[in-house]
């Protein structure tokens, strides 16, 4: 995956929704954490293997289906939906947003290593707590001893604990996930357009 590129994208999108909103010198940190969250428990929803109760844990992802949706300006054709990859972009949108407002090097934000657990559940987990423990660092009352570097580098732990999620429970290739950014990017964009 090529971050250098997804970074400039993201920032792109990240600069017109705060210009088309009137958000300029505003602080987003924390509504982009809280957004994360969502979009981490939008995907766990989708792939549903922590659902003890239910007699149904298979992912959605598994069975892709047709969705009638207008994709450009062109006008409107069936496309190829897969709810467990595109609720995935939707996180890699919100972690590509934070490392660019955190000021993150996209060579520093580089995965090495497998970050994740022994399961999917305590995976996820894993990601959830990372991203929520951003926000209290981040907190006016923690020590001064917690620097910029220390949040980054918890960011780039939770989103290389979530690359290692694709990689080993949900099946995609680096391939599919940043075709999927660049179309769902694209559906964003649109929305801006369109007064979303």
């Amino acid at each position: 995956m090529n971050l250098q590129k997804l970074f400039q994208i993201q920032k792109q999108l990240d600069d017109r929704i705060v210009k088309e909103h009137g958000l300029e010198g505003q602080d987003l940190l924390d509504k982009k954490i809280l957004a994360l969250q969502v979009e981490l428990g939008e995907l766990a929803n989708e792939q549903r293997s922590w659902k003890f109760w239910s007699h149904d844990q298979r992912p959605r992802g598994q069975d892709n289906y047709l969705e009638y949706r207008p994709v450009d300006q062109g006008g409107n054709h069936w496309i190829n939906k897969n709810p467990l990859l595109e609720e995935y972009v939707d996180g890699i949108h919100f972690f590509l947003s934070l490392a660019n407002d955190l000021k993150i090097n996209p060579s520093d934000f580089v995965v090495e290593g497998d970050y994740t657990k022994e399961t999917t559940t305590e995976t996820f987990n894993e990601v959830f707590s990372l991203v929520s423990s951003i926000q209290v660092l981040m907190d006016v009352d923690v020590p001064a001893t917690i620097t910029m570097k220390d949040i980054q580098e918890v960011l780039h732990e939770a989103f290389s604990c979530y690359v290692g999620l694709a990689e080993k429970f949900l099946d995609f290739t680096w391939e599919q996930i940043e075709q999927a950014y660049l179309d769902k990017n694209k559906i964003n964009h649109e929305r801006q357009a369109t007064g979303y």
